[in-house]
């Protein structure tokens, strides 16, 4: 199967930095790859990938770093869009793919996948619907979406779904430590979805160091500032920034319990399962997918809030950290995650054959009864005259 893999312009794949779904999409190309199929990636032009590239912008543009700048970059972002789909229009015209995968925001990017509802396509949801999105989906009905978590569809059921697929890397690339060090540790974005106020002033009342990184952008404006930053002189709290992927592990991996102090309805969790793969527990707020993807009591715990997380902490010291890595390691990884996506787009092409029959079949009867109307229309009409009435049989009641 020939995909076009369509992913949002602003981080490269694979992400040098922060960049969850930008992981996501890397290793859903490898997978892909190992099962024979033929994706094209349509990204930023500094992405380094195992399979064909084409650029739509020569390098990646990130996220506009402050309110002030969102203009201008929104209008970078709208040029690139129309590439995007010029591109993707070329690739159907000369017949080099058989189904479209977007992984592109709806919120952060004007590319809209409905321009190309006549064609095969699929669009991976990684972000949670918005109240000033459900309009946006309410026009989109007739396009196959696929969930990265069961909690994700309980949000929006009218969506047409083909699928449900969990996020999934290659776990080879995390060791798995069986003896952490003294820190718990938050890695994420700093904003008021993500709380990491919350896991800083956990793990001070306890009297545990912390280790915080993450992104800082224009969603941290105010929150950063005012509620994360002043903790940084605390000796418990040590703030490394936005580390790259071998940093973000090394700190994973060492870290005695992963802090997730979620805020917001969670479509996926991804530092979840990469503390997993390296055996260490998280404690999270039980919101969105994290009941999926933690057995409460084995391999974390999920919690109300963190005041409950407060006394709840410790027993994630206890856990046996290689039953953690080895059940992330068999229930999510890239390869189960490719085998998933092949799935959807079987359904999605199963589909659209459907429709192309039905629309085969309509226009069939539509030519039919067009042909029967022009029929009858070119019968020269029958008149009436005084000839074929009586007296006693008037055309008009008296």
């Amino acid at each position: 199967m020939r995909i076009a893999v369509v992913a949002d312009p602003f981080v490269s794949i694979p992400p040098k930095k922060y960049g969850g779904i930008e992981q996501v999409i890397y290793n859903s190309i490898k997978g892909l790859l190992e099962l024979g199929h033929e994706p094209i990636l349509l990204a930023a032009g500094d992405s380094d990938v195992p399979c064909e590239l084409i650029p739509v912008t020569p390098q990646a543009v990130s996220f506009a770093s402050s309110r002030a700048d969102m203009a201008a970059h929104n209008r970078k972002v709208i040029k690139i869009a129309k590439n995007t789909e010029a591109i993707l229009q070329k690739l159907i015209k000369h017949k080099r793919i058989d189904l479209i995968h977007s992984h592109v925001s709806a919120t952060n990017s004007p590319f809209d996948i409905r321009r190309f509802k006549h064609f095969p396509n699929v669009t991976t949801l990684h972000n949670p619907i918005r109240f000033d999105e459900i309009e946006y989906y309410k026009r989109r009905y007739d396009i196959n979406y696929i969930s990265i978590s069961k909690n994700q569809q309980e949000a929006f059921p009218e969506l047409n779904y083909v699928g449900v697929v969990y996020n999934g890397e290659n776990p080879a690339e995390f060791p798995v430590i069986e003896k952490p060090d003294d820190y718990v540790c938050f890695l994420g974005r700093f904003d008021r979805q993500k709380n990491p106020h919350l896991a800083i002033m956990l793990a001070i009342s306890l009297g545990i160091p912390i280790k915080v990184a993450g992104k800082v952008d224009h969603a941290s404006e105010g929150y950063f500032v005012e509620e994360v930053e002043p903790y940084f002189s605390h000796p418990l709290v040590e703030y490394l920034g936005e580390l790259d992927f071998e940093e973000k592990i090394d700190v994973l991996s060492r870290a005695r319990v992963n802090l997730h102090p979620t805020g917001f309805r969670e479509p996926f969790g991804l530092t979840v399962l990469e503390a997993a793969y390296c055996g260490t527990p998280t404690l999270a707020i039980a919101k969105g997918a994290l009941p999926e993807l933690i057995e409460d009591g084995r391999t974390g715990l999920l919690t109300e809030d963190f005041i409950e997380g407060y006394t709840k902490l410790r027993e994630c010291l206890e856990m046996d950290r290689s039953y953690i890595a080895k059940r992330a390691r068999a229930l999510f990884n890239y390869k189960t995650m490719a085998e998933q996506y092949v799935k959807a787009y079987e359904v999605a092409l199963e589909r659209y054959a459907i429709s192309r029959e039905r629309e085969k079949i309509f226009q069939g009867l539509t030519k039919r009864a067009k042909e029967e109307l022009e029929e009858i229309w070119q019968r020269r009409p029958q008149r009436l005259t005084a000839n074929d009435t009586s007296e006693s049989e008037p055309i008009f009641g008296s």
